[in-house]
């Protein structure tokens, strides 16, 4: 079948090979100065005409090419890929496409495409326009791109917006799912001590092995520093979920680098499905991640299934928390309460334990066990142990010039955090409450417990010894229930040991409690420090701590923490109310 003539005349015009009028000779440079690949075909799909960039792609000189298909130059295939848009075309449709295309000397390009239709004088189609824009760079800016929004960059697995984005599906479907979280213990000292390449190394293997071994997944993601959750698709039998989480358990214990080397790592492991009751996909990840808290809280190295109780208790504790930073705004609802440390031989009033109260407006007295923590895992312990610690210094400075003519300086004992340990401002917050309440260093008495000290023993013990240079006594509370080195202990600048309540409430019960009580006072005499034992309840505790010679005594047998009005009446009391006879 012969070319249109209408169209073989253009075509003889833009190649040259017919003379033409100035305007297309115009025409014919423009064409082959363009970047964009222009060609002119048949309706046989056969080159008429291309313009140099067209030719330069295809690899061929415009005699060579005039006369033949795509599919002869790129490939069958690729004439088939084109097909549906060429058809399109040749109905009188301008069609633009996107894709992968070959190139004659080998490899890829993504190009756009538009295949246009040519019209004889008369309407009739007589060929088609193919106009060609290489976007390769484009398109491989866009998957990296793509990537760094949706990957990983160190394990190569998707992240969590990607398994966001899954799980929308799985959601906008009507799919049931499961995700199942990996957080592995303790990874922020492994990559601490051993370096950040080395812990990479270790997340890589966890992701390889969890690609291979974890059973059929839909999407496993990094989605965060130390957190893999696996995406499964469909109904879960849970005796089978709970099959996996031992492989997936035993696969973190056996993770290892590039070279072999290997580190102990346990996993807390949370899980959650998708229900009715889910509004939003996030809401399952969020609940797997709640009962990923709840397995750490337990220790870590196990799992837990999520159930509705915890997502109430972690609300409970939110709103806690912003009510708690409320209170602390406004200084209003927080108070101190004092609870007396006595003199076991004579009875007599030694100091004081300052303890924190809370008197919520509306839930009335929380207690300490319930909002201490949630200040300590917050931060703000540091902003509320600075209000006690300025509250305590300030009380104890009033009540030092009501004692007696002759009697000695009382002391009063404040608790520090962990958090308050790690604070770099604590010595100049120490500073500014003494000169700002006018307290004398000697009479402050800083309570810390040995594991708090032992978590980071080096800085816990430079910390220390600053604040012991200031004149600040110091205490090891709840001692024997942490894991404290004898190493460490004489190194401590520390004045007093507290024996914890519990082997006080167990002394009358065996001679080995005894025993232990009896050790503590003799290694805090052996270093030079005296001894407070707390949580006496009886006049048997009390009797037999003062056999075993304690310095020093708190307990509800003496007297309950109090308000400071209360507290005041026996700070210049001739006859204190334990003092009695009962």
């Amino acid at each position: 079948m012969k070319p249109d003539p209408h169209l073989a005349s253009l075509a003889a015009a833009l190649s040259g090979t017919a003379s033409g009028a100035p305007a297309l000779d115009t025409l014919r440079q423009l064409l082959d100065v363009m970047p964009a690949m222009v060609g002119l075909l048949d309706t046989q799909r056969r080159h008429l005409y291309a313009n140099q960039a067209y030719l330069d792609y295809m690899g061929r000189t415009l005699d060579a090419l005039i006369g033949t298909t795509v599919g002869d130059i790129l490939g069958p295939e690729t004439q088939r890929n084109n097909s549906a848009a060429v058809e399109r075309a040749l109905d009188g449709e301008t069609v633009q496409v996107e894709g992968w295309l070959p190139r004659s000397n080998g490899g890829n390009d993504y190009v756009m495409r538009v295949h246009a239709p040519y019209r004889d004088p008369d309407g009739s189609i007589a060929g088609y326009f193919v106009i060609m824009q290489n976007m390769t760079e484009r398109r491989r800016t866009q998957d990296d791109l793509f990537r760094l929004a949706y990957y990983d960059p160190v394990t190569g697995l998707a992240n969590r917006l990607l398994l966001v984005k899954h799980m929308a599906d799985f959601h906008a479907m009507g799919e049931p799912f499961t995700v199942v979280i990996v957080d592995f213990d303790r990874f922020v000292d492994v990559r601490t001590s051993l370096g950040q390449g080395f812990a990479n190394e270790i997340l890589t293997d966890v992701a390889t092995r969890l690609s291979v071994r974890a059973g059929s997944v839909d999407l496993i993601a990094r989605i965060s520093d130390h957190a893999f959750a696996l995406l499964i698709g469909g109904t879960q039998d849970p005796l089978a979920v709970e099959e996996r989480l031992s492989t997936i358990a035993s696969l973190v214990r056996s993770a290892k680098t590039a070279s072999g080397a290997s580190v102990f790592l346990s996993a807390s492991i949370g899980v959650a499905a998708s229900c009715d009751t889910h509004t939003r996909p996030e809401d399952v990840l969020r609940d797997a991640e709640i009962a990923t808290g709840r397995a750490r809280e337990q220790g870590g190295g196990r799992h837990a299934w999520f159930d509705p109780a915890m997502h109430a208790r972690v609300v409970e504790q939110v709103r806690l928390e912003h009510d708690l930073r409320r209170a602390l705004e406004r200084g209003e609802e927080l108070w101190v309460a004092y609870q007396p440390i006595v003199e076991m031989v004579t009875g007599g009033l030694a100091g004081f334990e300052a303890l924190v109260r809370w008197n919520h407006p509306e839930r009335g007295n929380i207690p300490p066990g319930v909002f201490i923590p949630i200040a300590e895992s917050t931060g703000l312990i540091v902003t509320l142990g600075a209000w006690v610690l300025r509250e305590a210094c300030r009380q104890i400075a009033e009540w030092q010039d009501k004692r007696l003519p002759g009697s000695a300086n009382l002391f009063m004992s404040i608790n520090l955090s962990t958090r308050q340990l790690n604070d770099p401002d604590m010595v100049s917050l120490v500073r500014d409450v003494l000169r700002e309440t006018g307290a004398e260093p000697s009479w402050i008495k800083l309570e810390i417990t040995e594991s708090a000290v032992m978590e980071k023993a080096e800085q816990s013990i430079r910390l220390l010894q600053t604040l012991r240079g200031l004149g600040i006594k110091m205490s090891i509370d709840d001692f024997g229930t942490g894991y404290s080195s004898l190493s460490y202990l004489h190194k401590l600048p520390i004045d007093s040991l507290k024996v914890d309540r519990s082997f006080v409430m167990a002394m009358h019960q065996s001679e080995e409690n005894r025993a232990i009580v009896r050790i503590i006072m003799d290694l805090a005499r052996l270093l030079g420090f005296d001894v407070i034992a707390e949580g006496i309840e009886t006049s048997a505790d009390a009797n037999l701590l003062r056999a075993l010679a304690c310095d020093y005594g708190q307990g509800y047998h003496f007297a309950r923490p109090m308000p400071a009005a209360d507290a005041d009446r026996l700070v210049g009391a001739e006859h204190l109310p334990w003092q009695v006879p009962r």
